[in-house]
């Protein structure tokens, strides 16, 4: 019984793992934006300190195939206080700045300004700029334009640490969780945001009775996410280390109960070792990424 699970799961995960050329290539065009940054605000050598890389991968929860990379950009503090005394929306002022110095070194790249961020869409990555500044107690502000603009507590720090606890108690279910409920929101369109999955995948595995358990339980885990998640339509998760929730809604309630089903089918097939049918249920679950073990 079960002959199948932990090789379905160790290749699900490997398939989901980004390759080192990938790293590799966000991370220089991460610099390069950073780079151009410090030639508009700073005077001297280039310190990568003011690059804070955010998001899935400053968390390190980020799959293939390759999506966009969010970093914060940490502006010089007079910078703020210049920005205040704009008349108007300064924060969409800031944004359009921080575009305009962009175009001036990527004048091939479609750049565009809106909400919080400048995005830089280049051919394998679309980076994602956040103007920022740091504050004394290690959180960050963030210029947000809507509204006639506002500047926003942002604590990429804490949402690392709430994945990290977890990982270091339970051997890294909460990551791996994490990165297979992004395959699901992927292959199934799911309109949930990638921070309210890593924060139910962290409530999950904390409170999961098997959490101690490898990675053959890995079956159950999944199957037992979507009857946990099911619970908190219209509810609201905390985002770590700042006041805010986030509505939940119920809009991909459905999506959640046919995965569920979809769960339940291939654990029994895992069972009883019919290993193509559990494949064909999770493959419904989360795309061609789950392929077949020979």
């Amino acid at each position: 019984m079960w002959a199948y699970v932990t090789p379905h799961f160790t290749t699900f995960l490997a398939n989901l793992e980004l390759t080192q050329s990938q790293r590799d290539d966000a991370m220089t065009k991460v610099e390069n934006v950073g780079r151009c940054l410090h030639a508009k605000y700073y005077q001297g050598s280039y310190d990568p300190r003011n690059v804070v890389v955010v998001g899935s991968y400053g968390k390190k929860t980020a799959v293939r195939p390759p999506s966009d990379i969010d970093m914060f950009y940490l502006l010089p503090v007079p910078e703020y206080y210049r920005i205040n005394q704009v008349l108007g929306n300064g924060q969409s002022q800031l944004l359009q700045e921080v575009k305009r110095s962009l175009a001036d070194t990527f004048p091939r790249t479609d750049l565009s300004a809106d909400g919080q961020v400048v995005q830089a869409p280049f051919s394998s990555y679309s980076v994602e700029v956040v103007p920022s500044f740091r504050c004394d107690d290690g959180t960050y502000i963030t210029c947000h334009t809507a509204s006639g603009g506002s500047w926003r507590p942002s604590n990429p720090i804490a949402e690392y640490r709430a994945i990290t606890d977890v990982d270091t108690n339970y051997d890294h279910k909460a990551t791996h969780l994490i990165k297979m409920l992004k395959a699901w929101k992927r292959n199934c369109n799911v309109p949930l945001k990638s921070i309210i999955l890593e924060i139910a995948a962290c409530s999950f595995v904390y409170q999961w009775p098997h959490n101690k358990q490898s990675i053959f339980w890995y079956d159950w885990m999944i199957r037992d996410f979507f009857a946990f998640l099911h619970y908190y339509r219209n509810g609201t998760a905390k985002i770590p280390g700042i006041q805010e929730d986030i509505s939940l809604g119920d809009s991909w309630l459905s999506k959640c109960e046919s995965a569920y089903s979809r769960a339940v089918k291939a654990c029994d097939y895992e069972h009883d070792d019919f290993g193509v049918l559990a494949e064909d249920e999770w493959k419904k679950i989360f795309g061609d990424q789950f392929q077949r073990v020979t």
